[in-house]
This record gives C-alpha cells, sequence and structure tokens, in this order.
C-alpha cells in the first residue's frame, strides 16, 4: 500500500537531483523543486511521464530552498510549461542578484541556470496543491533559509534537505559552538511538534518512520556539533563527490589538481583543518571509495549511486 494519496506523486532522483514531487489537481497541478540543471532534460522526460504529468499542464512551481539541485530545472521547467516560479521569501537576494549565486557555484564547482520567479512564500503562509493547504515552516540549518511543507489533513511534510530518512543535508563546519547545527536541531524540533504521519524527503524514498530518521539525524548532529574538523572533512566529501556525479569520474591522479583549482577545498582546509592542499585529492578519493560512495575503474574514480 502506498504511503502517499494518489494526487501526491513523487519522482525519487539520485544524489544529484533532488526529488520532485507532483501535486496533481484539474488545471492546478504543482510541482516542488526541480533538480539539477545538467538534467534538465530527464526532469522534464519524467513530468512527462504518465505517473507524473503527462500532458497535462504545470500551473506552478514551488521550491524548498535555493541550493543547485533542487532549482537547477526551475528555468527548463518554466520555459516548458509556462508557470510562475514560486522561491522562500528569504532566498531572494540570491536569485535578485544572480552574481551571488555564480561566485557559490564557482566556488564549489556546480552550477545552475539562472530564472525568473514570479512569487515568494514564507514561513506561516501556505500554497495551494493536490487540493490541499501546504503550510511553510522555517527548515534552517542546511539551508538557513529553506522552508518545509506541511499537509495536516493527511499528515504529508516535504522537508527538502532538513531530513531524510538515514540524515540530512550537510551543515557547516563552524567552532563550537556551531550555529548551523543548532539551527538545524531547530528544524528536526519543528518536525517532531509537527508529528507527520509521513516524510516526503528531498533526497531519497517518502518515509513513515519518522522518530527514527530524526534520531539518526539528531545523532550525525551531534557527531558535528563540537568537531569543525569532522564536519568540514565530511563537507568536502559531500561537495567532491557532488561535482564527480555531475563529471560523471575524474582520474585518480587528476584529483589533486581538481581540489586546488575548487576554491571551497582551500578555503575549508586553510580555516579548519591546516593540513594543506597536498594529496587532499587523493585522500578524498581513498576515502570515499573505502566509504562506498565512489569506485575506482582504470585509473578513474566513479560514484557509486544514481544520478
Amino acid at each position: 500500500m502506498s504511503l502517499l494519496p494518489e494526487d501526491v506523486r513523487v519522482a525519487v532522483r539520485g544524489w544529484l537531483n533532488c526529488n520532485q514531487v507532483v501535486l496533481r489537481a484539474p488545471g492546478a497541478n504543482v510541482l516542488v523543486d526541480s533538480g539539477y540543471a545538467a538534467c534538465a532534460d530527464e526532469t522534464l522526460a519524467r513530468l512527462r511521464s504518465p505517473r507524473m504529468l503527462g500532458d497535462e499542464p504545470l500551473a506552478a512551481l514551488v521550491n524548498t530552498h535555493c541550493h543547485s539541485d533542487h532549482i537547477g530545472g526551475n528555468a527548463a521547467v518554466a520555459r516548458a510549461y509556462g508557470c510562475p516560479v514560486t522561491i522562500p521569501r528569504d532566498e531572494k537576494p540570491t536569485i535578485d542578484d544572480w552574481s551571488i549565486q555564480a561566485r557559490w557555484n564557482e566556488y564549489v564547482d556546480q552550477y545552475a541556470e539562472p530564472f525568473a520567479y514570479q512569487a515568494t512564500i514564507a514561513a506561516g503562509e501556505s500554497f495551494r496543491g493536490a487540493g490541499r493547504d501546504w503550510v511553510a515552516y522555517a527548515a534552517p540549518g542546511h539551508d538557513m533559509e529553506g522552508l518545509m511543507y506541511f499537509e495536516p489533513r493527511d499528515g504529508l511534510l516535504m522537508t527538502g534537505d532538513a531530513l531524510w530518512e538515514n540524515g540530512l543535508g550537510f551543515v557547516w563546519p563552524h567552532e563550537a559552538p556551531n550555529p548551523f547545527v543548532e539551527a538545524a536541531l531547530e528544524a528536526l524540533a519543528t518536525i517532531e511538534r509537527l508529528a507527520p504521519r509521513v516524510v516526503i524527503p528531498g533526497h531519497g524514498e517518502p518515509f513513515a518512520d519518522v522518530s527514527g530518521a530524526l534520531a539518526r539525524a539528531r545523532s550525525r548532529l551531534a557527531a558535528f556539533a563540537g568537531d569543525p574538523k569532522r564536519t568540514t572533512r565530511h563537507m568536502m566529501k559531500v561537495m567532491f563527490v557532488f561535482s564527480m556525479l555531475h563529471r560523471g569520474s575524474i582520474a585518480v591522479d587528476e584529483a589533486d589538481d581538481y581540489v586546488a583549482r575548487v576554491p571551497c577545498y582551500r578555503d575549508l582546509d586553510e580555516r579548519f583543518l591546516g593540513d594543506g592542499l597536498a594529496g587532499l585529492g587523493r585522500r578524498l578519493v581513498d576515502d570515499l571509495v573505502r566509504a562506498g560512495a565512489m569506485r575506482l575503474d582504470s585509473g578513474r574514480a566513479l560514484p557509486t549511486m544514481a544520478r
């Protein structure tokens, strides 16, 4: 038996793309989040599948937050469907001045296509989708301006990257006390108060064991709270494998040169590690291979997870 009503449909993607959620209603279909720009054609193909939209129009696109794997397909979806885009109100500065997005994407070696938005939504406000009202709640931590959307009638919560079944989106390293960890814990407390029946995460399958997911997320945050070096190494590995999902692979003997070209690695090392960049790329590859997140093939390192 499905966890979700028939009119709430989820395209579960890999780790380069967030999930896409289609809220079905005649003439008023709503999409939540649009995936990564490099995969926009695949996103559109998924939306056109009979299980999602088929030949039906799309009335609106709403974002949980403005990271590249959640907004990267906005421009392509808006072109294809002529639909308005709604972003979290507090993300306005980073979209109004696209150079902020461009600098961030250069900093971490990601990409998002510029897009226009027509509306904003803030915590406490709501939008209509699948014949239901979805109320916005603040979801800080991974993205301090992010939102999650709760539908109280059926107890459905779209969490973006505030909570997954086995974790949550990375938080920034910081000397203790870490304000990003504290903010993420606030988002988890909000989820606990809402007591959703089902969580629709930004990555991974929808799930009903919310208490178990909250416990796992809190355990992970506790490990990061007082250890900025551990948090930094985790963030570096997340950034590296994400970029490799986009690139496809990297020659192992080019990994050190790659991290030397991408500013976030030098910045994070100088601020929290002090190890220097020499050998960092190879160490990241080795760690990710040991963790099963990458594999080696003919001198190249390839991500093991789906895009």
